[in-house]
């Protein structure tokens, strides 16, 4: 409930009473599991990273070689992303990358995404399918820039029946 109230709504606009409501929970029940909205925000991002790394791994995994698994991974991102809650990560990584007490657990959850891409094209790169020319890290950080954008710019875009099918034909 939270991931999709943050998917539409985003970290600021999202109120702790309007969750408290959708939740079904009491108020008291609600704080005893999350004492604040960044603390609810923060294990979204968890849950969610946690769910698209295991998505991620299980696709890739089939794949023989790395460039195979790269290129898996964004068939693994519109699966993932097929759930509406999952469009709440890449606004809450933004709302929350200026919060004090919080921005670097947010760049932390974001620097492990880039360490698993940027280690399949180095893989790539070592089985001789990427020039050793192209830094692995500032590829990945592209990709993964690339992925975000696209939602964004769907939001932008497309209608909002649209957007999620319009995100998949461009990934």
């Amino acid at each position: 409930i939270a991931a999709e109230e943050f998917a539409e709504r985003g970290y600021t606009e999202t109120t702790m009473a309007q969750l408290i409501m959708r939740s079904g929970l009491t108020k008291g029940a609600f704080y005893f599991h999350f004492s604040s909205k960044e603390q609810l925000a923060l294990a979204v991002i968890e849950e969610k990273q946690r769910q698209w790394i295991d998505s991620v791994v299980q696709a890739i995994s089939s794949e023989p070689g790395a460039f195979d698994q790269l290129r898996a991974v964004a068939s693994a991102l519109v699966k993932v992303h097929r759930d509406p809650s999952a469009f709440s990560v890449s606004r809450l990584t933004r709302d929350l990358a200026r919060v004090d007490g919080v921005s670097a657990v947010v760049r932390d959850h974001m620097r492990t995404w880039l360490g698993l891409v940027a280690g399949l094209i180095r893989q790539a790169q070592a089985e001789g399918d990427l020039p050793k020319t192209v830094d692995a890290d500032d590829f990945a950080a592209v990709l993964v820039a690339t992925t975000d954008g696209l939602k964004d710019l769907g939001a932008l875009i497309d209608s909002p029946t649209r957007a999620r099918r319009a995100y998949e034909r461009r990934m």
